[in-house]
């Protein structure tokens, strides 16, 4: 192996599928936590207080990190439209989206329904991002991809559902669009101060808005408690990761 394919290796690949095991385990956690916190699968506004508070935990923790660091975690006006506008897309339409229609999926399929998002941020580099093109090989990757996604979504794990399956794929389209935002506004700044105020200011969003609807965690024990640090942890990590990465390479390669 030459020397610049070990520095892919560890400096995109390795990270890049990294995020999507993380990634791909929070759907399973997430119907657990439905269990322990006793939120009901037919309470919206209760599962947005969840996510709320794993994600606003989840950018205080890589606030915290990205202080003992030595790092600043005051942002520059010029960083406020980018937190804003990746928060918009990567926190708050995405995990509206996805808690609540996860509530009406099993795990599994929210996984494999949540994986599209790579297909959605591809087409749309591609339409928006004149370096960040299809080729041929991207494109029968994409089609080929894509295909098996649906396949096991609308046929091989029982059928289809739109308030269920349909808001999952929705929230993958969101995802794919805060992978394009974070590829324009990461570059020259950095990650870690994005990663944590996106997060801080999705998560209180979506605490809010399932405040405000009367949701509230039914009950709180020491098995939820580890569930939710889990998921703070590998939040904070796998979102951080992702926007160092899209900050670096295009989002075809990412």
């Amino acid at each position: 192996m030459g020397e610049q394919k070990r520095s892919l290796l560890r400096q995109l690949y390795l990270p890049a599928v990294l995020c999507t095991a993380l990634w791909g385990s929070a759907a399973p956690c997430v119907k657990r936590g439905y269990e322990l916190f006793a939120v009901s699968v037919d309470a919206p506004f209760s599962q947005l207080v969840f996510a709320g508070w794993r994600f606003a935990l989840a950018g205080i923790l890589v606030l915290l990190v990205t202080r003992l660091k030595g790092h600043r975690i005051v942002p520059k006006r010029d960083e406020i439209k980018p937190i804003l506008a990746i928060s918009l897309f990567q926190s708050m339409l995405q995990y509206v989206c996805y808690y609540i229609g996860l509530s009406g999926t099993t795990g599994t399929k929210g996984s494999v329904l949540s994986g599209t998002q790579t297909f959605f941020a591809l087409l749309l580099a591609h339409c928006l991002l004149p370096n960040d093109k299809l080729n041929r090989r991207k494109t029968l990757g994409c089609i080929c991809g894509f295909a098996g996604v649906l396949a096991l979504g609308l046929g091989g794990l029982n059928g289809f559902n739109l308030t269920g399956d349909g808001l999952v794929l929705l929230s993958a389209v969101s995802a794919g669009a805060g992978a394009l935002v974070s590829r324009i506004y990461t570059p020259g700044r950095d990650p870690m101060l994005l990663t944590g105020w996106q997060l801080l200011i999705g998560g209180c969003f979506l605490l809010g808005v399932g405040t405000m609807g009367g949701g509230a965690l039914g009950r709180v024990t020491l098995g939820g408690v580890l569930l939710l640090g889990y998921m703070i942890v590998l939040s904070a990590a796998a979102f951080t990761i992702w926007t160092a990465l899209l900050g670096k390479f295009p989002v075809g390669k990412v």
